[in-house]
């Protein structure tokens, strides 16, 4: 596992679900490049979710991870 994809699976697995702007937001200032977020959440499997509302569909992006049981 690379520096991005231990820092990426610690940010989602402490906080649940991100905004996937956040997420960008803090890698960057973290120094990893948009191609090293983009394989670590490959790698991870990072799920996406699309947040709607009374209205449709909203600008919010949310990333996660699956619960994994043993």
């Amino acid at each position: 596992m690379n520096d991005c994809e231990e820092w990426l699976s610690c940010l989602l697995k402490d906080t649940g679900l991100c905004l996937c702007d956040d997420v960008r937001d803090a890698a960057k200032e973290m120094g990893f490049t948009r191609q090293e977020l983009k394989d670590a959440r490959s790698q991870l499997g990072v799920k996406t979710f699309h947040q709607f509302d009374e209205d449709g569909a909203t600008g919010n992006w949310f990333w996660y991870l699956e619960v994994q049981y043993a």
